[in-house]
């Protein structure tokens, strides 16, 4: 009798173990109660816990408890069929290069790739850090500045620091404002304008010009000092600028054009400007009167005076200088190649050893810039002094002073009342 209670506790134990080996234990010794759901609780809230009648855990879904997802990533969240879900926690740092997520622990952030701080800043290493963002740390070595006038260039605290300006663009010039071209490397010089010192102590009134410093010589003082002028003639001057005794000479300047209102005029011989109209008919017709209508230049600007008779020139042979006009009003217009700055016209005139050919009582002369705007006419007569006389039978220079101007024409008319008038040279400072 008394081995059968014995034999009942050990197969009640024996049940017991097995269960508690599929997960259920026994809450209290008592042996002969059911296994304990409690020891199939997991860490879902999500889920209800039992033990089934085999003794294994079940976990059945939940809905509608308060519940985490375990990563931090959800607050107020709620079990939906055993699952929790919930507004989800923002996990943006505002840091413009990290990746921002919600990982086991809650939000992270991870930096991004380098190219992502890229400053375009060849002197700086750019990294990403996490909470802090964009690093850029200085680097040394060579760069460039951009600027091919300077080099070599190299980093300094995070900056292209330009090297030493390379070319030197200085020329020497006082009149010139000197600089590089960044985008090409290479050297420009403006003129400019303004006073300026050419260094010689014999000039006046320096002054930049067309990128130069020119100035008027004293010839007188260049000469007592002995120095070496090598100006050449400024033809929109009326200065000596080359100190050779002449201004604006036409080997300086350039031989004037110049045309007649009335072609000259044959009396026992003719008196025609052949160089002027061989210039623009040809070698053939040197005594054709329609050329000396048109534009050319000839011996009335050469610079070789005619004889004091001017019965030796007949048209050819040494003197070939005169042009003549009898009982006409002729006019002759002159054109430079370029406006000149003009004081005074100089005429050779011959008051002749007979009555025929005398001095014209009267010159007028009038300019203008482009040949259809004149000045008023600037007279000279006899009659009132302003022009000298030139004694009988003999050639002579007139200079006819005039209001300082510039002018790229000048018009001379000649009155000749009854008799010839002959020119030979003309002359203008």
């Amino acid at each position: 009798m008394g081995a059968r209670p014995t034999r009942r506790w050990m197969f009640a134990l024996l049940g017991c173990w097995s269960a508690w080996a599929l997960g259920c234990q026994p809450s209290t010794p008592d042996v002969g109660s059911s296994c304990d759901k409690q020891l199939c609780v997991d860490s879902d809230p999500c889920t209800r816990d039992e033990c089934s009648p085999a003794g294994a855990c079940v976990h059945e879904p939940a809905s509608g408890p308060a519940c985490s997802d375990g990563a931090k990533c959800l607050y107020a969240g709620t079990c939906q069929a055993g699952v929790c879900s919930g507004p989800a926690t923002n996990c943006n740092d505002s840091i413009a290069c990290t990746t921002d997520s919600c990982g086991p622990t809650g939000c992270q952030s991870v930096p991004g790739a380098p190219a992502t701080c890229d400053d375009g800043n060849g002197c700086t290493s750019d990294l990403c850090v996490a909470q802090n963002g964009c690093v850029h740390q200085p680097l040394a070595g060579p760069c460039s500045d951009g600027n091919l006038c300077t080099g070599p260039d190299s980093c300094s605290g995070g900056v292209c620091a330009a090297g030493p300006v390379t070319p030197t663009c200085d020329d020497g010039d006082p009149c010139t404002a000197d600089t590089c071209v960044a985008a090409l490397g290479n050297c420009q010089f403006a003129p400019l304008s303004g006073p300026c010192d050419d260094g010689n102590p014999c000039t006046w009134g320096d002054s930049c010009a067309s990128g130069s410093c020119t100035a008027p010589i004293n010839c007188a003082c260049a000469q007592a000092a002995g120095l070496a002028v090598t100006a050449t003639e400024d033809c929109a001057t009326p200065d000596d600028d080359n100190c050779n005794g002449k201004v604006n000479e036409a080997l300086a300047c350039g031989a004037p054009t110049y045309r007649f209102s009335e072609a000259p005029q044959c009396g026992g011989a003719c008196y025609f400007d052949e160089p002027h109209n061989i210039a623009v008919l040809g070698p053939t017709k040197a005594d054709d009167p329609s050329g000396f209508l048109q534009w050319a230049s000839g011996q009335l600007v050469d610079g070789l005076r005619g004889s004091d008779d001017w019965g030796v020139d007949l048209g050819s042979g040494v003197a070939y200088e005169w042009v003549g006009w009898s009982s006409l009003a002729p006019v002759i217009t002159v054109q430079f190649a370029a406006p000149r700055k003009l004081g005074l016209v100089r005429l050779g005139l011959s008051n002749g050893k007979i009555g025929s050919v005398n001095q014209p009582p009267q010159v007028s002369v009038r300019l203008s810039l482009d040949g259809q705007t004149w000045t008023p006419p600037q007279v000279f007569g006899l009659a009132a002094a302003t022009m000298p006389a030139i004694p009988q039978g003999k050639r002579a220079d007139i200079a006819l002073t005039l209001p300082l101007q510039v002018a790229r024409f000048v018009e001379i008319a000649f009155a000749t009342p009854g008799s010839w008038t002959f020119v030979d040279e003309l002359e203008f400072d």
